[in-house]
C-alpha cells in the first residue's frame, strides 16, 4: 500500500510548460495531472491511468503511464512510497531511462514534493433490494394477480385483430 507520493520538481515544471502548448502536449499534461491526483487520493497504480504494455528492464519496479500521442509518465515504486520521476515524449523518456538506468534515480539530492496518500478504502456499494414497506413501489408490484382466463381473452383478441389486418 502506497503511503507517500514524491514528485520530482522537474515533473511539475515540465507539466506547466506542456500545458501552455497546444494539442497533444496539453492533453498529455492534463492526463498526467489526473493520474497524479488519483494517486494522491489513494487509487491503486493500475487504476490511476493506462500503464504501458511493455515492462522496462532498465530499472526495477519502474512503471510507465501512457499519456497518449507518444507521451509517458515515469514512476517508480519503492517500499511504501511512489516516486513520479519524469514526464515527456517517448524519446525523451527513453533518453532519461538510459541516463538513469544505473543506480537509483529516486535517491537524489533534489528535494521532491511529498504528498501523503489518502488511505480511504473506496469500495463500490451494491444497491439494496427494495423493501416491501417502501411506499413508492412499482405499479406492477401493487397490481393483483391476473387470472389465466383474463390472459386468454386478451391475447386471443390481440391475435384476432392482427389476423384481420
Amino acid at each position: 500500500m502506497t503511503k507517500a507520493l514524491h514528485i520530482h520538481p522537474k515533473v511539475e515544471k515540465t507539466l506547466d510548460q506542456m500545458k501552455t502548448l497546444d494539442n497533444a502536449p496539453k492533453v498529455a499534461a492534463e492526463r498526467a495531472e489526473a493520474i497524479i491526483n488519483a494517486l494522491k487520493n489513494g487509487t491503486i497504480m493500475a487504476r490511476a491511468g493506462r500503464l504501458s504494455k511493455t515492462k522496462d528492464a532498465r530499472i526495477r519496479k519502474l512503471f510507465k503511464y501512457d499519456l497518449g500521442k507518444g507521451f509517458r509518465l515515469i514512476s517508480l515504486k519503492d517500499k511504501s512510497s511512489l516516486y513520479i520521476l519524469f514526464v515527456g515524449s517517448h524519446d525523451q523518456c527513453d533518453t532519461w531511462l538510459d541516463t538513469n538506468s544505473k543506480g537509483k534515480p529516486h535517491q537524489t539530492e533534489v528535494a521532491m514534493v511529498c504528498y501523503e496518500v489518502s488511505q480511504k478504502k473506496q469500495r463500490h456499494k451494491r444497491a439494496a433490494p427494495p423493501s416491501f414497506s417502501d411506499p413508492e413501489k412499482d405499479l406492477y408490484e401493487r397490481m393483483p394477480p391476473v387470472s389465466q382466463k383474463d390472459l386468454r381473452e386478451v391475447f386471443s383478441g390481440l391475435v384476432k385483430s392482427l389476423q384481420a389486418q
